[in-house]
């Protein structure tokens, strides 16, 4: 009896993790490609955000930059219950604490939805990076603000 209800237990919780992987977009999930822009310390740059059941992760591609075409960020996000619906390009905006804020020109991922999103989002440049940059993106899973900030070199 007691065999039947491990493997009962087992299989249980097998259907359970394999209903939590959910069912992805591979364009989704591909990493984006390697560029020159592309720092070595990138992954020390990567911040993240994890409330309401959504983590947020995002990473700089470009801030060493100084005379940067774009200020482009590696977003990913991802959530077990929530629905990703979101257009990064409507929801973030990019603020220097010397006061200027800017739009986003481009979100370079799915709007369609799911649970595992990832892309770019790119930004004009600005005319005073000050001495750090603040990207805020609003409303994912009803957090008011999710707020990412670095320092930058004049």
């Amino acid at each position: 009896m007691k065999k039947v209800i491990v493997v009962s237990i087992m299989v249980l919780l097998g259907l359970v993790l394999t209903a939590c992987g959910g069912v992805t977009n591979p364009a989704s999930e591909a990493p984006l490609p390697a560029t020159s822009e592309s720092a070595p310390n990138a992954v020390a740059l990567t911040q993240v955000s994890d409330e309401a059941m959504v983590t947020v992760e995002v990473t700089p591609l470009n801030l060493a930059d100084a005379t940067p075409t774009s200020l482009d960020f590696e977003i990913a996000m991802n959530t077990h219950s929530v629905d990703l619906s979101y257009d990064l390009a409507k929801i973030a905006v990019l603020r220097s604490d010397a006061g200027e804020e800017v739009q986003p020109v481009k979100w370079d991922g799915p709007t369609s939805g799911g649970h595992n999103v990832r892309g770019r989002l790119s930004f004009p440049p600005l005319k005073d990076r000050g001495k750090s940059l603040t990207l805020i993106v609003r409303g994912i899973a009803d957090v008011p603000e999710r707020n990412f900030t670095w320092s930058v070199s004049d």
